[in-house]
């Protein structure tokens, strides 16, 4: 009994030691936030790939930083795997490092830049949202995310740059989904038009419709919907809330039902259905909850769209199911795209 009771005891202070340490590693999430925003934004990454390889004082000296606190950032970065090295040999980055870096290819360095300003100061209210069930980004910035960044240009640029840079899945969607025998693709605020050009270079024949508020589609000037399918693609301004542009064949929504609440959802939905032609589909790529798949990131996105926007949520496929129903359309697939996003086709009934 008593090597039992010892064996017992033994065992319950490692499980509390473990559970001390997950506790401090889950408190000390926003050290690890600031800490990539900083590199990103104060230019340190691009300091590095410049240097090829470089101590913390000769980085300090390019980016005008303190020279001991930039190697305590450093050694912190390096155990996040953000760069590898150390002031012997220098730092330089590594496959996540470069991810941070500007202009390189698949960058995302945008999504860390609007993650750890405006939507980190946002989920410092997440108490607001916790207690009304509205947004914590309209408690801090005096308006809710769309007309804020309707407002402020320079962060609507960012805001759509992020949202790019958080979707190398986009590559994916012609895999799962044939466009082939389409006529007109409609991508409903499509943002910038990273997925339909993305679709059109994959599938000569459609032509296509970029559909978004009139400042976003302002903002696609030089860009490849407007540059290199320009010939094929026409970019209509306007509300999806009052209607959306008529007569395609397959209707695009990524990303938007979740921005929202139900009602909202219906008037999109039912916009999508009435524009459509006889025969058209509707594809909606979105993050779909479940439970017990040993990852956080769609719960947690589950949270983000609460505290950025209030009324959006993500949703679980029978959600999905009476949200596409009411608006008359029968979910018939739903296929797996990377980071969690689930590709959902549904035809009208």
């Amino acid at each position: 009994m008593t090597g039992n009771s010892a064996g017992n005891s033994t065992g319950n202070q490692t499980a509390d030691r473990n559970a001390g340490r997950e506790l401090i590693e889950l408190m000390a999430g926003f050290w690890k936030t600031q800490a990539v925003y900083y590199a990103a934004e104060s230019g340190l990454i691009d300091a590095v790939h410049e240097a090829g390889r470089a101590s913390s004082t000769a980085l300090a000296v390019r980016i005008g930083a303190d020279a001991d606190a930039l190697g305590r950032l450093l050694l912190f970065l390096e155990s996040l795997d953000v760069v590898r090295g150390d002031d012997q040999e220098g730092y330089q980055l590594t496959a996540v490092g470069e991810l941070l870096r500007s202009g390189s290819p698949g960058s995302m360095r945008d999504h860390v830049r609007i993650y750890g300003s405006h939507f980190y100061r946002a989920w410092g209210a997440l108490d607001h949202s916790l207690r009304t069930g509205g947004a914590a980004f309209s408690q801090v910035y005096g308006s809710d995310l769309f007309s804020y960044l309707n407002q402020h240009p320079e962060t609507s640029l960012t805001y759509e740059r992020a949202m790019v840079a958080g979707t190398p899945f986009f590559s994916e969607v012609g895999s799962v989904f044939d466009f082939s025998g389409a006529e007109l693709v409609v991508d409903v605020a499509g943002g910038h038009g990273a997925l339909l050009s993305e679709i059109l270079r994959s599938h000569p024949g459609p032509r296509a419709v970029l559909f978004d508020a009139p400042h976003v589609i302002d903002e696609t000037e030089g860009r490849p919907i407007a540059t290199e399918h320009a010939h094929r693609c026409d970019r209509v301004p306007g509300d999806f809330f009052e209607g959306v542009p008529e007569g395609g064949d397959v209707y695009l929504l990524s990303r938007i039902l979740h921005c929202f609440d139900d009602e909202s959802c219906h008037r999109i939905l039912t916009n999508c259905r009435r524009a459509m032609r006889p025969g058209g589909r509707l594809v909606v790529l979105e993050r779909v909850l479940t439970r017990g798949d040993g990852s956080c990131l769609t719960q947690g996105y589950n949270m983000h769209m609460l505290v950025v926007l209030g009324g959006g949520r993500e949703r679980d496929e029978s959600q999905y199911r009476a949200l596409l129903d009411k608006a008359g359309f029968t979910l018939e697939s739903v296929s797996p795209l990377p980071l969690e996003t689930n590709l959902l086709v549904a035809t009208p009934k």
